[in-house]
């Protein structure tokens, strides 16, 4: 083997340990076709590559993420059979390799796009799934067949892990609806608190983002806001469904419902511990006075801190067994007189631009 074999090689291995590596790190599938595109765009020095996505019922390809010097737009579709990518796609495995000088007339041509050398590498599962198809471009040199032997592993290896992100997405679905089911469990007791758990979800996910909180920490909050009031499983119709005022035996029993629900919580696959605070905590108080553990201030954990404004403003404007809606004004009112008892002064203020807002685009 002459040395520059042995060294085109070598730099093949490594362009494929570095793909597999950065494509380790990517969990959606959105992340996956980023990743592979823009690392075989480095690695395969081209023009440009797209990725183009199977539509569900795999009658078009779609253009989903494109990178270099991208001709076509993002959201071109190619109806099934149209275009060398379906050619590819529908001949796979193999990389369909195409010189510019001998383009077919089947060919789909962007306006004042360049005649370019053409690669496509089709992505197919084990079980014969087309995922999609990588698609190559550049004007000089020529493709050569280790680029396209190349091309061919980088497919492979984003087939991998895209039906990885795939089976990863599936299993996060899966236990959103789950924690989607609990939540609605407790509001089926009582019909005027239906949409509650959405509800609150919802804007505490605005929240949060407006504040610049971490993916993590809005799963934890997300998590927390679909169980927040799992606890009130466990309490009794004639407390929970009241129409006037507890007396004292009826709140002793009422605040348990917190930490009967991270009990329970702690029991569902997959909760974190920062959605086991917001269940726990968000009942406390800013100034001490709160339960089930009479936390005050920054003690409290934050997303129950969050939480506890985004909860307590969807209680007051909607429906319930002991008081009539309030309209978001009078709501705003009343939650900003606990402004720095019962909430958090600097949230407070952030929750309220972000209500103010919503109701502004509304």
């Amino acid at each position: 083997m002459h040395a520059r074999d042995t060294e085109r090689e070598t730099a093949a291995l490594r362009a494929l340990l570095d793909l597999s590596a950065q494509l380790l790190g990517a969990h959606t599938v959105r992340e996956v076709e980023t990743v592979l595109t823009d690392a075989t765009l480095r690695l395969m020095r081209s023009r440009y590559v797209y990725f183009l996505s199977v539509t569900p019922r795999q009658d078009a390809l779609l253009l989903t993420y494109a990178s270099g010097e991208a001709d076509p737009p993002l959201g071109l579709r190619l109806p099934r059979r149209q275009g060398l990518a379906w050619q590819a796609a529908l001949a796979g495995p193999a990389v369909l390799m195409v010189d510019k000088h001998h383009i077919p007339g089947s060919a789909v041509r962007v306006d004042r796009a360049p005649d370019q050398h053409l690669l496509y590498a089709p992505l197919i599962t084990s079980h014969q799934e087309l995922l999609g198809v990588l698609t190559l471009g550049r004007i000089d040199p020529p493709f050569s067949a280790q680029d396209q032997a190349l091309l061919l592993a980088f497919a492979h290896a984003g087939t991998v892990a895209l039906e990885r992100a795939r089976e990863e997405q599936k299993v996060a679905q899966a236990r959103e609806d789950t924690l989607l089911v609990l939540g609605l469990a407790m509001e089926a007791r009582d019909y005027e608190t239906q949409g509650h758990t959405r509800r609150t979800v919802a804007l505490s996910q605005r929240l949060g983002r407006v504040l610049g909180l971490e993916t993590s920490a809005l799963d934890d909050l997300r998590q927390g806001g679909y169980l927040h009031d799992l606890g009130k499983l466990n309490t009794p119709d004639r407390i929970l469904l009241k129409p006037g005022p507890l007396d004292q035996e009826e709140w002793t029993v009422m605040r348990q419902h917190t930490l009967t629900g991270e009990t329970l919580a702690r029991r569902v696959p997959g909760v974190t511990p920062g959605a086991l605070q917001v269940i726990r905590s968000h009942h406390e108080r800013w100034d001490g006075q709160g339960y089930p553990d009479g936390l005050a201030g920054e003690a409290i954990p934050v997303l129950a801190r969050l939480f506890s404004l985004v909860d307590v403003y969807d209680a007051l404007t909607h429906q319930r067994p002991y008081h009539a809606p309030l309209s978001p004004k009078d709501a705003l009112t009343l939650i900003q007189a606990g402004r720095a008892t019962q909430f958090d002064p600097a949230l407070l203020d952030a929750f309220l631009q972000v209500v103010q807002d919503g109701d502004a685009e509304s």
